[in-house]
């Protein structure tokens, strides 16, 4: 009796899991720069990884007490507690302040002001936080490290390759940060720059770029095995894109996005719905007839040895 009882425990397990929809890829998050010539952008977005479109109803806005977000320049999520952090635009300020963010709330805790102008930041598998200044920072396309307690910074290393446009992601597979920078001609000390940084080493390799050539990268993060990236577009031939970027540098564009992504990562795994009682499906009756069948069959079985 006990085995059969493990019998059918076995199959309503697998029952709920063929019941569970599979899931399809990480849904990102984005968050968009405003301010400039751009109107304020307050807003958590979520995007779809396979067209780079957003789905507007689980955008969020983002508040921060005692200040007036305009947009933002980054974001990373901590990998051991799985935190998200924000670099956020206030109005009066040309720095960036750093936040933790709910994503599920669009409410912001501040940490600090970070007294640069940070483009990007990115996690390394111990917890330590990077950042990426923009050519406009008070050191330009230079790596620092960024403080959790007080967003205080310390620099780490001059970049200096590529032209406009500085981003960041840490491959955790091969343990570097890669950065990308440039607008132009790809491969060009003066144009487009992908290159890794080892963060113990501090040396820094090119990545040769092939493939589909983007405008300018805003954001870059890892999800499963490459990168996806965002770019600034052309106002006069296209619009923002989202692209996967390999290690080894081949890019291939996803679709159109409807905003220049300055921050992207992956969005927390929603937890997997109840399955309702009553709303069987048909894996679930076949499984449940399964079940049956064999209750039955050592029952029937039972009984003709008691017989004998």
């Amino acid at each position: 009796m006990f085995g059969r009882s493990w019998i059918v425990v076995f199959f309503f397990a697998l029952a709920t899991l063929l019941a569970w929809p599979a899931r399809a890829d990480h849904l990102l998050l984005s968050i968009a720069p405003g301010g400039g010539t751009r109107p304020p952008d307050p807003v958590l977005k979520t995007i779809d990884p396979t067209d780079g479109s957003t789905i507007t109803e689980a955008n969020v806005t983002i508040t921060l007490a005692g200040f007036t977000v305009i947009g933002g320049s980054g974001l990373a999520r901590h990998p051991q507690t799985e935190t998200l952090y924000a670099l956020l635009k206030v109005s009066g300020s040309s720095f960036r302040r750093l936040v933790t963010l709910d994503e599920t709330t669009g409410i912001a805790t501040d940490i600090g002001d970070t007294v640069n102008r940070f483009a990007g930041m990115a996690f390394t598998a111990d917890g330590t936080l990077y950042g990426i200044t923009g050519d406009g920072g008070g050191i330009p396309e230079s790596l620092f490290t960024l403080s959790l307690v007080d967003a205080s910074s310390t620099l780490v290393i001059e970049l200096g390759a590529g032209s406009d446009g500085e981003t960041i992601a840490f491959n955790p597979t091969d343990g570097l940060i890669y950065h990308a920078s440039g607008i132009g001609t790809p491969n060009h000390p003066n144009g487009e720059i992908f290159e890794t940084v080892d963060p113990g080493m501090l040396s820094v390799a090119n990545v040769s770029l092939s493939g589909f050539d983007y405008e300018e990268l805003t954001s870059l993060t890892y999800s499963d095995g490459a990168f996806y990236a965002g770019d600034v577009g052309d106002s006069a031939v296209d619009m923002p894109s989202l692209y996967r970027i390999t290690p080894a540098g081949v890019v291939t564009l996803i679709g159109a996005m409807d905003h220049v992504s300055k921050g992207l990562v992956e969005a927390r795994d929603p937890e997997p719905p109840p399955v309702p009682v009553m709303s069987a499906t048909p894996a679930l009756l076949l499984v449940a007839l399964l079940a049956f069948a064999g209750i039955a069959a050592g029952k029937f079985s039972a009984s003709s040895v008691d017989r004998g």
